[in-house]
């Protein structure tokens, strides 16, 4: 069995995690696979780090630089290189590649097995929707979504929360999309000097892009109370984005600057992770956040808002603590709530960590993803 996967490349996020994490385990029980990755030229600097990462992995791929995402010269390449290699099945992801499966299916090979992994919805736009899936608007980018759809043999979602937007949004018909929930195996985290990842004895931590679906504004709002009560309190921010400016200046405006450590891109995850006191997830919405994963890896526990995919990972009063949505007030108390219960925190490190390994494996994904490319082919 020969799949290729698809996708346009920007940089390192939640799905090329998931391509590094799936991939060589389905090598491994004898899928061939190979990632056919599009990028811009301005973005090749970005690009490069997951081009390196997959290299590392030994996972084959094959690059494509374009101008436009638009162009039908990558399908038909694409296409080409389908036909060329003898694949059996492409794998598309995000909705740059979902259009040129589709027009795969459309336009050059008919009889080509295509399928979609849904990993969310255009980002503004869910962010503004994501609790109100039936006001949401139909654009350009809902009736891309919705005739990429039509146009695959089968697609799947990350999550079941996600699959209730859609069919809740009029996207697509009610049992038409099947769920694969993400699963990872990640390596114990050794001992290590935690004093190089840690900027106070209580610190909190927030891992994503700067962008407004994270939620990182409504986290900085409550800095302020936190601080008052506890002086001492550092927030780490891991990660770059369009927003990281906006941020740096909601940090002055709040006179919090000396209390909130922008730190960018980091690969040290983990380990920042481990050293920190509470990680919180304030997503608007998510397919399935791998931080929450990388948490409970990492036995820190988590406060999470009541948000498409964070609730589908987080047991409130469980695994972790869940917030309501977005409400900066309920963030609040549940994180004070963990910062003065160290009982509590140590009983959702140990549930979560189980939660992680008897369900959320990567054994179970890889598994589950097997057998779903093989009814894609009979």
């Amino acid at each position: 069995m020969k799949v290729l996967t698809v996708q346009n490349i920007e940089g390192v996020a939640g799905s090329e995690k998931y391509f590094l994490a799936l991939l060589p385990e389905l090598i491994k029980n004898e899928v061939e696979c190979a990632v056919y990755c599009v990028y811009k030229k301005s973005n090749l600097k970005k690009a490069q780090v997951f081009f390196d990462m997959l290299d590392d992995a030994g996972i084959p791929y094959y690059l494509h630089e374009v101008k436009s995402y638009g162009s039908l010269a990558i399908p038909r390449k694409i296409a080409k290189t389908y036909r060329k290699e003898n694949f059996d099945i492409i794998h598309t992801h995000l909705i740059y590649a979902d259009f040129w499966g589709a027009m795969i299916k459309r336009l050059f090979l008919k009889k080509a097995k295509v399928i979609s992994t849904k990993h969310g919805y255009h980002e503004s736009t869910y962010v503004e929707f994501c609790n109100q899936p039936e006001k949401l608007p139909r654009n350009l980018y809902s009736r891309l979504f919705k005739f990429t759809h039509k146009a695959f043999d089968k697609s799947y979602a990350c999550s079941h929360g996600l699959v209730d937007f859609y069919e809740r949004a009029g996207l697509i018909k009610k049992g038409s999309m099947d769920v694969i929930q993400h699963g990872f195996d990640y390596p114990d985290i050794i001992d290590f000097n935690q004093e190089e990842y840690r900027n106070s004895g209580l610190q909190l931590i927030v891992v994503g892009r700067l962008i407004e679906r994270k939620g990182h504004a409504i986290l900085l709002s409550i800095m302020p109370d936190l601080i008052q009560k506890y002086p001492n309190i550092n927030l780490n921010i891991l990660g770059s984005g369009e927003l990281e400016a906006d941020l740096k200046n909601r940090c002055n405006e709040l006179a919090i600057t000396a209390n909130v450590s922008f730190l960018g891109f980091k690969t040290e995850v983990a380990n920042y992770l481990a050293a920190s006191t509470i990680a919180v997830v304030p997503s608007y919405s998510e397919g399935l956040p791998l931080v929450i994963f990388e948490a409970f890896n990492a036995k820190v526990p988590v406060v999470t808002f009541d948000a498409i995919g964070c609730n589908e990972l987080v047991q409130h009063n469980e695994t972790g603590l869940i917030a309501k949505a977005f409400s900066a007030e309920d963030l609040k108390i549940q994180i004070i709530n963990l910062i003065e219960n160290p009982e509590m925190r140590r009983r959702f490190v140990d549930k979560g960590y189980n939660s992680l390994n008897n369900h959320f494996s990567l054994k179970r994904m890889t598994h589950d993803t097997i057998n779903y490319y093989r009814s894609i082919l009979k």
